[in-house]
């Protein structure tokens, strides 16, 4: 799966820390305020993407979301 390309189009961007021994990877998005590092932060990153927001508030009642 090309996690870095879908991420990539959500809006996610790289950075390196290079202060150490080996740069280290981080994914992060500007307006989530959120990042990931390490082998598997692509696929994290899109896993957060994608998950949908509620439909309705959460305070909201049940008859006034079914109309």
């Amino acid at each position: 799966m090309p996690w870095r390309l879908i991420a990539k189009a959500f809006g996610w961007q790289t950075a390196t820390d290079g202060d150490g021994e080996m740069p280290f990877l981080i994914v992060w998005h500007p307006r989530l305020r959120r990042h990931f590092a390490g082998s598997g932060a692509w696929r994290r990153a899109v896993r957060l993407s994608i998950h949908a927001p509620n439909s309705y508030p959460p305070d909201a009642g049940r008859k006034e979301v079914q109309t």
